[in-house]
């Protein structure tokens, strides 16, 4: 039994969801299962975090708490739940489609440092490091100057932002291009067998090597800002990172992305899953040539569009770029159409088996669609400057985190049966899926509306008028938990297959 095996084992209630036999596919099964696992953790402390916000408001309980959750709320939901459960599912896809092992010090190194990194992060804000997980440089470090926190809460945080980077920028792509390109086949753990060529192993292999190459310059500067805070570096070697406009160039160019690579791997996923699917069993999609076209547009449309995050430093930086990246924001479009084109009619030629896995796959897809429509409006630099301060901002940010998450569970629904011998409560997954599209629309409207009319996104004390958004971000939010129980309740009842 491994390491991880024994660990989900020996967890309550989270663990009896991802309870494991002992058999031959453990090296893919294991640590995509633990993994899985800890996300779904990380993921109650984020939603729990987050539906306290407006009531925090409403009951008038102080600025602090507001700031300390909202950003314990954000740095949750994104590192260890939506990005681990991305590693989760596409290592366990690449182990079964190319016969890989899913394990190894790689996995296990990302495990540790993406987990201990979050839990730094968490005991730093728990003390007062009260920052947005998009870290405005040098306020950390202003924060210290003014007395807003010690010097040893900024190292902290900064340490546990320096070991979730390490896992994303390093750990996670390396271990994904090792299995793709060097490790041995076995026979045995090859169990849908995909070329590279194949749009969805394409798509996966894409995204990596977008975090790879876009993150390397970010770990360098936030490095060199790291060690001279630990007193290995002086400040004469820094001086370069710590200029602001550095920083926010290299934070920026990876923080925008890694939502793109991510949005590259989840319609990679939906490219993988989809003629799995099939009514007719024809297991293809209707052309591969054009979701590889749509791949290839995605990827060199987004890679530059991350300019339009910088419409307000001229200038430092010349208009023509910010207009830029709103004009490739919107070409992205083109490979979304693509994307949109492929799936139906895929869908209209082999018709589909409508299992809650592919549905909720599917519905998160049509969710990243909508938010992708509110991301081309705010990159307009003209909207931008009305809603980049409000919680139109902020709601795109954290509704395309719920679409791609969304993504991911569907397919953690399918592979499922493969990693525990079980299978869902196909009721309660279907009801899932209907009250989480619901909560979903609710909240992405109400997270647009409420920023159209100018509520501010990170304020600790909203004025009269913002209650009323508040008020249904509540409910809504509401609906959400309701929904994750649904999901977790169909783990919790699953039932042993039957031969």
């Amino acid at each position: 039994m491994s390491v991880a095996h024994r660990i989900i084992e020996n967890t309550p209630f989270f663990g009896s969801m991802f309870r494991l036999e002992d058999n031959e596919l453990n090296p893919i099964n294991a640590w995509p299962a633990l993994m899985s696992m800890t996300c779904f953790i990380w993921f109650t402390i984020a939603v729990i975090l987050g539906w306290t916000m407006p009531a925090i408001q409403f009951l008038d309980l102080g600025s602090n708490w507001y700031y300390q959750n909202i950003t314990l709320h954000g740095a949750a939901m994104a590192f260890p739940f939506a990005f681990q459960l991305m590693v989760a599912m596409s290592i366990h896809r690449a182990g079964g489609c190319l016969g890989k092992r899913a394990d190894g010090p790689l996995v296990a190194l990302f495990y540790i440092f993406m987990n201990v990194g979050g839990l730094l992060l968490t005991l730093a804000v728990l003390a007062g490091f009260h920052v947005t997980y998009t870290v405005m440089f040098p306020l950390p470090v202003v924060g210290v100057q003014t007395g807003q926190w010690d010097m040893w809460v900024l190292i902290l945080g900064f340490t546990g932002i320096a070991l979730v980077l390490i896992s994303m920028i390093l750990l996670y792509p390396i271990q994904i291009l090792k299995m793709a390109f060097f490790d041995e086949k076995d026979e045995n753990l090859q169990l849908a067998e995909r070329s590279l060529n194949d749009p969805g192993m394409m798509g996966m292999v894409m995204g990596v090597l977008v975090l790879l190459v876009v993150g390397t310059p970010l770990l360098m500067v936030a490095g060199s800002l790291l060690l001279h805070l630990y007193g290995i570096l002086p400040a004469s070697m820094i001086g370069w990172a710590a200029k602001p406009v550095v920083f926010e160039f290299v934070f920026y160019i990876f923080a925008h992305n890694l939502m793109e690579a991510m949005a590259l791997m989840v319609i990679g996923a939906v490219y993988a899953t989809l003629p799995l699917c099939l009514a007719d069993g024809a297991r293809k999609l209707y052309s591969d040539r054009i979701a590889q076209l749509a791949l290839w547009i995605l990827l060199v449309t987004s890679l530059t569009s991350f300019f339009h995050h910088f419409f307000t430093m001229y200038p430092a930086l010349p208009s023509t770029f910010a207009y830029h990246g709103n004009f490739m924001s919107y070409a992205t479009a083109m490979g979304a159409a693509l994307t949109i084109f492929t799936i139906l009619a895929t869908i209209w030629k082999h018709g589909i088996v409508a299992s809650p896995a592919l549905m909720l796959m599917l519905g998160g897809f049509v969710m990243y669609i909508l938010d992708g429509v509110s991301a081309i409006v705010i990159s307009n630099v003209a909207w931008n400057f009305k809603l980049h301060g409000t919680v139109w901002a902020g709601g795109h940010a954290m509704v395309v985190l719920i679409a791609i998450s969304a993504i991911w569970m569907g397919m953690l629904y399918y592979h499922y049966p493969l990693m525990t011998n079980r299978i869902i409560n196909d009721n309660l997954a279907r009801k899932c899926i209907k009250y989480f599209f619901l909560a979903y629309i609710g909240l992405f409207y109400t997270f647009m509306a409420a920023g159209a009319a100018g509520m501010p996104r990170r304020n600790g004390a909203w004025e009269s008028d913002w209650f009323i958004w508040g008020a249904l971000m509540l409910v809504f939010g509401a609906g959400l938990i309701y929904a994750f129980y649904l999901y977790f309740m169909s783990l919790t009842k699953s039932r042993a297959l039957e031969f």
